[in-house]
């Protein structure tokens, strides 16, 4: 396993380092990309003659590691795993991408650049589709350049899924939690829902848990080795983890203490070592800061004053106020979040009662967050850890008390160690009092695993794990999480209209099997369920559309076929001159937008004097109503 991470990180950095040094080049295609993958296949060819193995010794390894798999797939827990792990991988190869934001922008900002052959600021509203952070849409490119398709995308989260009990073993034994201990952990925590819901969809939360993980115990393998191999790759993992988001930020901490007198070890070999921090740098939020100061001015990559048109989630997303209500107001809503039920049907009365609470006198301390403590109906979409773990981790602290007095006595204080365990909680405060979004809880997926060394570093879990009403109690939750997977609302692998319509004509007045069905239904031109529901009326030789949204969902379905097609992001100030020279004859035109500035349909095709061709309905989510978008014809 820990070759396999060896492996995942030195693959992600290199992706995202070609990514970006193609582009420099303006050779973001198919030929760059070979030429890569050419030298760095020369690389593990080296490597194994420098090591003297043959093809045989590496499939004898390959071999041995799949016996050992099939050996501890025999007891419940990692079976349960596996069980996971293969209902996340169904879900994700039977549904075209669903996630919202992968549809908003990491899909579309992917196809912009492969258009272009290189990274470039897109003409557009939606500022994520340039200042958010690059990690996962660079890994995803080579996919959809080679492929010309998104549905493998899933495949990035559901192999990092599989290195996560492993790396969480690893860490926690390291950080001085008992083997029996983290061993039985390490099945659990992959249960959560933030890692198993994503674990199948293109979300980009889960996917830092791994960074993280390998960070830090690539970092004490290093120090206690004396390995400067382990100490580069555990700066690139760093670094990856802040190329996907910055509110990983913080955890750069715990790797610095871990780090500690390790980073002695860069001056053996000097000259690698600084072209590897120069690849560290390029793999992280850098570049995307220095993009962000040179278009905005700003390292956040927004602006208030660029016309007013700017996604609310992007703009809220930092805290305002004093740092002691930023942490008391998330302290509320991660708790909240993390403790919903899976169903909540009671959501839009909870919301608006939050929304009435920030504009009480004491609620004012929370105005600059954005959609204070939201949940949904359908709550594992917010991708916390589950109210059946988080409790399952309280029952398990307070248990712990009626065994401190066991035979397993407490190790001697380690204050290395001790800080190790402090460092992530220290960064979760960092968080807490800078962030103001409501989707903080699947933002908190790197610092989920990291947390949790500092309670079960007890004596008294080592008892604990030995109790067996302990052990199926948490192999009842990774049960349950499977099902979960199952009647997914995005995802559900049976039939859920069929069978539900079928009750429904049984039971025509039951509010229940309405309110379950109207969960599952999606209107059939929906953006959701028709990736180009205007596909029939484009003529197959218009290679360009207009698309105009500011955080619409439906532009990747605009691009089919990928490869073939491309868009152009259109603005309220684009006149008809500039569309026609860059041959845009079909935009589609959605809600959002027409909403944001103030018009209708018939005032934004008399502005441009076009004339309308069809209209579709669709759903941000299904428990929101309709909205709907026009493809209109210019003249």
């Amino acid at each position: 396993m820990l070759n396999f991470v060896r492996a995942w990180v030195w693959l992600s950095a290199l992706l995202i380092g070609a990514g970006w040094t193609l582009s420099a080049m303006h050779q973001l295609n198919r030929c760059g990309y070979l030429a890569v993958f050419l030298l760095a296949l020369a690389v593990p060819g080296w490597r194994r003659r420098k090591l003297r193995l043959s093809w045989q010794d590496v499939l004898r390894r390959v071999r041995r590691t799949g016996q050992q798999l099939a050996r501890r797939c025999r007891r419940p827990a990692p079976l349960l795993f596996l069980a996971l792990a293969l209902v996340a991988l169904v879900g994700g190869a039977l549904y075209v991408p669903t996630n919202i934001d992968t549809n908003a922008y990491r899909i579309p900002r992917v196809l912009h650049w492969l258009g272009q052959e290189q990274w470039h600021w897109i003409h557009t509203y939606d500022p994520r589709l340039n200042s958010a952070g690059c990690g996962f849409e660079w890994l995803s490119a080579p996919l959809i350049l080679f492929t010309r398709t998104d549905r493998f995308l899933f495949l990035i989260n559901w192999l990092s899924y599989l290195m996560l009990p492993g790396l969480i073993f690893s860490v926690f034994v390291r950080l001085g939690v008992r083997s029996r201990v983290a061993w039985w952990w390490m099945w659990f925590l992959p249960s959560g829902w933030i890692f198993a819901m994503q674990a199948g969809s293109t979300g980009n939360d889960s996917l830092g848990a791994i960074y993280a993980l390998a960070a830090v115990d690539l970092v004490l393998r290093a120090v206690k080795n004396r390995s400067v191999g382990d100490l580069w790759l555990s700066l690139l993992a760093a670094a990856l983890l802040t190329g996907l988001k910055p509110t990983s930020l913080p955890l750069f901490l715990p790797w610095l203490i871990a780090a500690g007198g390790g980073l002695k070890l860069l001056r053996a070999r000097p000259l690698v070592s600084a072209l590897v921090v120069a690849a560290s740098l390029l793999v992280s939020i850098v570049p995307v800061i220095i993009a962000n100061l040179v278009y905005c001015g700003n390292w956040m990559g927004f602006s208030r004053n660029m016309s007013g048109l700017q996604n609310p989630l992007w703009i809220h997303s930092k805290f305002e106020g004093s740092p002691f209500w930023g942490v008391v107001g998330n302290i509320f809503c991660i708790t909240v979040q993390n403790l919903a039920p899976p169903y909540f049907p009671l959501a839009e009365r909870w919301n608006a009662a939050m929304d009435h609470f920030v504009h009480t006198a004491f609620g004012a301390h929370f105005a600059s967050f954005d959609q204070f403590c939201l949940l949904s109906r359908f709550t594992p979409e917010l991708s916390s850890l589950g109210p059946g773990l988080c409790l399952f981790a309280v029952v398990s602290m307070w248990a712990v008390f009626k065994y401190r007095r066991s035979t397993f006595a407490a190790e001697p204080a380690d204050r290395f160690r001790q800080a190790l365990r402090l460092a992530p909680w220290g960064a979760l405060l960092v968080f807490m009092a800078k962030t103001a979004s409501f989707a903080g809880t699947r933002y908190l997926a790197p610092y989920y695993p990291l947390l949790f060394p500092l309670l079960l570093a007890q004596p008294g879990q080592a008892c604990l794990v030995r109790q067996r009403w302990w052990q199926w109690l948490g192999l009842s939750l990774m049960a349950f999480t499977a099902l979960l997977l199952v009647v997914s609302q995005d995802r559900p692998l049976f039939p859920a209209r069929m069978i539900l319509g079928r009750l429904q004509l049984d039971a025509p007045h039951s509010r229940l099997v309405s309110s379950i069905l109207k969960f599952y239904s999606i209107d059939s031109r929906s953006y959701g369920n028709e990736r180009s529901p205007f596909e029939k009326d484009l003529p197959e030789n218009e290679i360009c559309i207009g698309y105009t949204s500011d955080g619409g969902q439906s532009e990747p379905g605009l691009w089919l076929p990928f490869g073939c097609r491309k868009v152009e992001q259109v603005r309220a100030e684009d006149t008809r001159q500039r569309l026609q020279q860059l041959g845009v004859h079909y935009v589609v035109v959605d809600d959002i937008m027409l909403s944001l500035v103030n018009e209708t349909i018939e005032q934004w095709m008399k502005r441009y004097n076009a004339e309308l061709i069809d209209e579709a309905a669709f759903k941000l989510q299904p428990s929101q109503p309709l909205m709907h978008g026009y493809l209109v014809r210019l003249p």
